[in-house]
């Protein structure tokens, strides 16, 4: 027999590894047996008060947070700038009579979508005319952005703008998009601007109370009312107020919460900033998205918010696992008229009632961990309890796991140590063998891969997670290929950028040739459309709006050009400050030249239209169109450039310069290709310098269909 020392390495390994974890597994049963019961107590006790700690201190960050993101926005000038505007606007609409349209519309849209909503679930008032807006302004706006609005419920802050051309309509467009914006990216539910006499003048999502008033209004008892009267009651500009859960009838009773600061400016309150809290973002802080059994509560643990009043300000985890199943599982504990408002609202917040000992305890400010059984739904749990500190509400937070899962470590661990007993020479055996086995697989792994590199296959990787040598060894070859492979996708990725900055500056087919080396690059075109267009008055322009405004300006009505350039299979030749200058029937012919460079001028004039009404000015652009020959070709070394020359391209920027604002002035080779499809007017003969006189026409639109066979 052979000595120790003579032993292959493999056998060395397998020995060593056998021993060590069969006196390892010995060692441990009988530490793990002794220790268990008293460490799963401990450590499920320590495990709730960690988790319930940690959600508390989440929770009241959040909070703090949006106490300060408040703040914050109630001082910023363009909500004291919005608030003034919306004010002035709303109180210009007061002052005009109401419309018999807008009164019936918005009184039929009641009597049909919102009063058989509360009747069915029997919170009602006894008349519809209860709930409308006694103002004119409220009643104009609830039938503009309400009853008239385009979008269904839910969705009615698509509408950016309403068609009364009133002042409140281009405020609204002024500032909808902006604030709808803070509520999404903050995850907030709704935003409201109020005057300092209680009116909703503004919110983001037109809910029933919007334009309605909180001081005098129907909603005047309501959660948000209260924190209204607050705000008025303040010389603080840095107050914020956050107000508890209570159902609100604006949204059928369900549940709502708000926080709300005063917006000054300087000494003067010119109205109140609010916003409607999420109860899902709450929900996702206190149940980290739903992920209890990554927070270690295991498959029955929650951590849950409760009012003083013992009513629920989050979700039970049981009723947001399994809705129907909750409900029936408390059927017979619970009224029906509860479960109904729980089925109807789709939520357990302050609808369902569960009196625990450790919810009273906690609101009295103590804190601790307990047995405590639930009555309604009779289950036993762990519970560690303590108060929440968040200024405005009187809440508090308690963690449990159900008592049977907590216990159930125990039991398991006794049943698995006597199968452990008897399969744990087994194991150990195969383990030895496995680890033996492993422990040579990543040279077999350095080999294989080194193989497939020198074939070419960058994408080689050697799997090996172990930190030891071999491990080493393995992600030093992982980080060589890969560097490899990602200089080769960078050098591919920057030939692509060459190849797209390339054809952003020529025709695809004149950058062909480029590429093929040839140098000189010139042609002659006998027929092609050539168009100029300026914008009017854009020096004015300029003088009277920043830098940004008019680089802006510039770059939304050139990109909307653009785009109407691809769709026609129009060549954009360049832009000079605000000139624009394209070519159809080149690089590519074709015979409808002149008919698609007609409907492109037409899209011009409409881009130019609708990019001033977006931004709020009055934009013009003078076209000129003429067609002929002309002669193209590529100028320039190091930057190039596609230019156009000729009598053709001469006479087309003599049209657009002496042409009318508003309208696109075409020669008479234009007109004669297009006078049975275009609408034209003459304008006779005007003087062209260089040529003299030259009749022109004005373009007006294309013909259609039934009118050119008419």
């Amino acid at each position: 027999m052979k000595k120790f020392t003579d032993w292959s390495i493999r056998y060395k390994l397998l020995s060593l590894l056998l021993f060590i974890s069969v006196s390892a597994f010995a060692a441990a049963w009988t530490i793990a047996y002794l220790r268990n019961l008293q460490d799963v107590e401990r450590g499920a006790d320590n495990q709730l008060t960690s988790v319930r700690r940690s959600k508390a201190s989440q929770l009241e960050s959040y909070y703090q947070t949006i106490f300060s993101h408040v703040q914050t926005l109630s001082e910023d000038f363009m909500f004291i700038d919005a608030m003034r505007q919306f004010d002035a606007a709303y109180l210009a609409l007061d002052t005009n009579a109401i419309p018999a349209e807008d009164m019936g519309g918005l009184f039929r849209d009641y009597s049909t979508q919102f009063y058989p909503e509360m009747q069915k679930r029997k919170l009602a008032r006894p008349a519809v005319q209860d709930y409308l807006p006694y103002t004119p302004a409220g009643i104009q706006l609830q039938y503009l952005y309400i009853a008239k609005n385009p979008y269904p419920a839910g969705k009615r802050r698509e509408l950016n703008r309403a068609d009364d051309n009133s002042d409140y309509s281009r405020v609204h467009a002024k500032y909808h998009r902006a604030f709808e914006r803070i509520a999404e990216k903050f995850g907030y539910y709704d935003l409201y601007l109020i005057d300092n006499q209680g009116n909703s003048v503004y919110d983001v999502n037109k809910d029933r109370d919007f334009a309605t008033n909180y001081l005098h209004g129907i909603y005047q008892d309501s959660n948000l009312a209260k924190l209204v009267r607050q705000c008025l009651a303040t010389k603080n500009p840095d107050d914020v107020f956050l107000s508890d859960f209570e159902p609100y009838q604006a949204s059928f009773g369900e549940p709502t919460q708000y926080v709300a600061s005063p917006i000054f400016d300087g000494d003067e309150r010119v109205g109140i900033f609010a916003l409607q809290l999420s109860t899902q973002a709450i929900e996702n802080v206190v149940t980290g998205d739903r992920g209890w059994i990554k927070d270690g509560l295991g498959l029955s643990g929650e951590t849950i918010i409760y009012g003083a009043d013992s009513r629920l300000r989050t979700n039970v985890r049981s009723y947001l696992e399994d809705p129907e199943g909750f409900l029936a599982q408390r059927k017979g504990t619970v009224s029906d008229k509860i479960l109904n408002q729980v089925r109807d609202y789709k939520t357990t917040i302050l609808y369902y009632h569960d009196p625990l000992s450790t919810v009273a305890n906690a609101a009295e400010g103590k804190q601790g961990t307990e047995i405590e059984r639930a009555q309604n739904s009779g289950t036993t749990y762990l519970v560690s309890y303590g108060p929440l500190h968040i200024p405005g509400v009187h809440w508090v937070i308690i963690s449990r796991v159900r008592l049977d899962e907590m216990l159930q470590p125990i039991g398991q661990m006794q049943r698995q140590f006597a199968w452990w007993g008897a399969g744990m020479l087994l194991l150990a055996v195969v383990a030895s063998l496995l680890a033996a086995r492993v422990a040579l697989r990543p040279v077999q792994a350095l080999v294989k891969a080194a193989r497939s590199v020198g074939a070419g296959d960058l994408t080689a990787h050697v799997d090996w997670k172990w930190k030891d040598e071999l491990g080493i060894l393995a992600d030093t070859f992982n980080s060589m290929t890969r560097n490899i492979r990602e200089d080769t996708e960078l050098i591919e990725q920057k030939n692509r950028e060459n190849e797209a900055l390339l054809l952003n500056i020529l025709p695809g087919e004149i950058a062909a040739r480029l590429k093929t080396g040839e140098r000189e690059i010139a042609d002659s075109f006998a027929d092609v459309t050539v168009l100029f267009g300026d914008i009017v008055g854009f020096t004015t322009l300029s003088s009277k709006n920043s830098a940004p405004e008019i680089v802006d300006m510039l770059n939304d009505l050139f990109s909307r050009f653009d785009q109407a350039a691809k769709e026609l299979g129009i060549e954009k030749i360049k832009t000079i400050g605000d000139c624009y200058m394209a070519v159809c029937g080149l690089p590519k012919t074709c015979p409808d030249h002149a008919d698609r460079m007609a409907r492109m001028a037409l899209c011009m004039l409409d881009a130019t239209r609708q990019s001033g009404e977006d931004k709020g000015l009055n934009l013009q652009m003078r076209i000129g169109m003429n067609s002929g020959r002309v002669v193209a070709g590529v100028i320039g070394r190091s930057k190039f450039i596609y230019d156009l020359w000729g009598d053709t391209v001469n006479i087309a920027s003599r049209m657009e310069s002496t042409g009318v604002p508003g309208q696109i002035q075409v020669t008479e080779s234009v007109y004669n290709r297009l006078k049975d499809g275009f609408e034209f007017e003459s304008r006779g003969l005007i003087q062209v310098k260089g040529k003299g006189e030259l009749e022109t026409w004005l373009l007006h639109s294309q013909i259609r269909v039934k009118e050119a066979v008419a």
